[in-house]
C-alpha cells in the first residue's frame, strides 16, 4: 500500500523527537468495513482530532501485514506516542466482505433472463469460483453480455465489479453454465440389479430433476410399492414405468391364511388364492370352509388381510374345482 511506503520514508525525514501526548496502544489486528485505513485502525487511545485516513485498505476479504518498522514510521509521522514501541511488533488489517456464492449468481442470472418464464429451472455453473465483495454494497456486481441458447441451454455472461478495485484479474470474469427446465420425479437412491424388489429406501423424490426425462416417468412413491425392476438401474436415474414389474409373491391356487383384523381381534381361516398377486396388492381368495370369496391385501407370500367391513360373495362349484386342480403340490 502506498501509504505504508510513505510512512516508512517519513520515519527518516522526521526528527526523532515528536510532540508528546497520551500513550496509544497498538491494535494487533483490525477489521475494517470501508475501503480506507484510518490511523485509529492501527492505534487505540488516540487524542481527540488525531485520527485521519491513511490510505486505501485491502480488497474485500483480504488482509495486509504492517511490520514494526512501518508502525514506527507511521507513529513518528503523525506524532503518536506509542506504548511499548518495538521494531519486532506487527499487526494485521483485514477488510471485511461478503461472499457471492452460486445461489447469489443463480438469482442474478434469473433476473437478467426474463425469457426463462415462471416454470422451475435448474442453473448449473461451469468452473464457478465465489467472489468476495464489500459488505456495504447493495449491488456489488453487474452482469453484462448475457447470451442464452434456449435449445442447448448453454449461457454465458461477463461479471463486472460495480466498484473496481484496480485488479484486472478480480474485477471481472466470465460466468458460464447450462440452464434446464426441471421436473418433479422419483429417482433411484442406489443401483439395483434386474429383478430387485424396490423398497422405500431405494427411491426418493427429486423436486428439481433437470436431466433427460423419458416417457412415463414416475413421480409418486406409492406407484412403486410391491414392484421390482425388470432391468438394472443406476443411482440418480429417474424411475420409469416401463422398467417396473409386479413382484409376484402369491400364486393362483396357493394355500393362504385369511385373517380378519379388528381392534383386539384376529380371526384366521384357511383359504386359497384365486389369482397371482404382489406384496400389498389386493387379491381375491376362497374361504375353503364357507366357500365364500373374499378380497384382501397381500401381507406376505402366505397371508391375506381382510377388512371386517368387506362383503364376501358366494363361489360356484366350478370355481372351487378349478382352484383345487390348480393348487400347487408342495411336496418334493
Amino acid at each position: 500500500m502506498r501509504w505504508l511506503s510513505l510512512g516508512l520514508l517519513g520515519a527518516f525525514a522526521l526528527s526523532a523527537s515528536v510532540p508528546e501526548g497520551q500513550c496509544a496502544t497498538l491494535r494487533h489486528a483490525s477489521t475494517i468495513a470501508s475501503g480506507n485505513v484510518r490511523l485509529s485502525d492501527i492505534f487505540a487511545g488516540l487524542e481527540q482530532g488525531q485520527d485521519r485516513v491513511l490510505g486505501p485498505g485491502p480488497t474485500p476479504g483480504k488482509t495486509i501485514e504492517v511490520s514494526g518498522q512501518q508502525l514506527i514510521a507511521i507513529a513518528d509521522q503523525y506524532g503518536i506516542d506509542w506504548e511499548d514501541q518495538s521494531a519486532n511488533a506487527s499487526m494485521t488489517i483485514m477488510r471485511s466482505g461478503r461472499v457471492l456464492d452460486e445461489s447469489y449468481f443463480n438469482a442474478l442470472v434469473r433476473k437478467n433472463l426474463p425469457d426463462l418464464g415462471n416454470g422451475p429451472i435448474s442453473i448449473t455453473f461451469h468452473d464457478f469460483h465465489p467472489m468476495t465483495v464489500s459488505t456495504d454494497e447493495a449491488d456489488p456486481v453487474i452482469l453484462s453480455d448475457v447470451k442464452w441458447d434456449q435449445r442447448s441451454g448453454w449461457f454465458s455472461s461477463t461479471v463486472y465489479r460495480a466498484h473496481p478495485s484496480g485488479d484486472l484479474v478480480s474485477d471481472s470474469f466470465m460466468l458460464t453454465g447450462v440452464i434446464h427446465a426441471t421436473q418433479r420425479v422419483l429417482v433411484y437412491t442406489r443401483s439395483l440389479p434386474a429383478g430387485s424388489a424396490i423398497t422405500a429406501a431405494d427411491v426418493k423424490l427429486d423436486e428439481s430433476y433437470s436431466g433427460h426425462l423419458p416417457l412415463r416417468a414416475v413421480s409418486n412413491e406409492t406407484e412403486v410399492e410391491g414392484l421390482s425392476v425388470s432391468r438394472g438401474v443406476v443411482a440418480g436415474a429417474p424411475v420409469v414405468a416401463q422398467d417396473l414389474q409386479r413382484t409376484v409373491v402369491m400364486h393362483k391356487g396357493d394355500p393362504v391364511l385369511i385373517s380378519y383384523l379388528a381392534q383386539g381381534l384376529r380371526l384366521s381361516i384357511a383359504g386359497r388364492a384365486m389369482e397371482d398377486a404382489g406384496l400389498k396388492q389386493q387379491v381375491r381368495a376362497l374361504n375353503v370352509s364357507s366357500g365364500m370369496i373374499v378380497s384382501g391385501q397381500v401381507t406376505d407370500s402366505g397371508n391375506i388381510s381382510v377388512e371386517l367391513s368387506s362383503h364376501p360373495i358366494p363361489s360356484d362349484p366350478n370355481t372351487v374345482r378349478r382352484l383345487a386342480m390348480s393348487a400347487r403340490n408342495t411336496l418334493p
